[in-house]
C-alpha cells in the first residue's frame, strides 16, 4: 500500500514541527549530495529555523559561503545564461512552435499537391480544376522546378 498524501499545513505542535523539519532537511541534503555525485555539480543548501534562530548549511557553512561567493563573482550574463524568465521561455518556445507549424504547412501543401497530381494521372481533367487549385499547382511546380535546377546547378 502506498503512502498517504501529506496535508501541507502549519504543524501546530512544536516538537512535531521540528521533527518534520529535521526529517525533510535530512532528505533534501541526501538528494543534494546525490545530485552533486551523479552530475558532478556543485551545490549547497541553507535553512534558517525561525523557532530556534539557527542557520543550517549543507555541506558546511564555509563551503556554502564559498560556493555562493564563486557564483556572485561570475559576470551577470554568465550567472543568468541558463535562467529563463517567463518571457524568454515563451519566446523560445513560440519560435520552435512556429518552425514546426511552418514545416507542417509545407508538408500539407506537398500532400495536397501529390493528391491533386494523382487525381490528374488517374483521369481528372485540367479543365475540372478550380482557379485556386490551378494557381497552387502552378506555384508548386514552379518551386519544384527551381529546386531541381538548383540541385542540378543549371539555374
Amino acid at each position: 500500500m502506498g503512502k498517504t498524501k501529506l496535508k501541507l499545513a502549519w504543524i501546530e505542535d512544536r516538537k512535531a514541527r521540528n521533527n518534520a523539519c529535521h526529517q525533510r532537511m535530512k532528505w533534501l541534503m541526501k538528494k543534494a549530495e546525490e545530485l552533486t555525485i551523479l552530475c558532478d555539480a556543485s551545490a549547497c543548501l541553507t535553512f534558517f529555523n525561525r523557532d530556534d534562530g539557527k542557520l543550517v548549511a549543507w555541506p558546511s557553512k564555509e563551503e556554502a559561503h564559498s560556493l555562493i561567493e564563486r557564483f556572485l563573482a561570475l559576470p551577470e550574463d554568465e550567472r543568468n545564461k541558463n535562467a529563463d524568465d517567463p518571457e524568454s521561455y515563451l519566446k523560445a518556445n513560440t519560435k520552435e512552435i512556429e518552425k514546426r507549424l511552418e514545416h507542417s504547412r509545407k508538408r500539407v501543401e506537398e500532400l495536397e499537391m501529390d493528391h491533386l497530381m494523382f487525381q490528374l494521372e488517374n483521369g481528372r481533367k485540367l479543365d475540372d480544376l478550380s482557379q485556386t487549385e490551378t494557381e497552387k499547382l502552378i506555384s508548386y511546380t514552379s518551386k519544384k522546378i527551381a529546386t531541381l535546377a538548383t540541385k542540378l546547378g543549371t539555374q
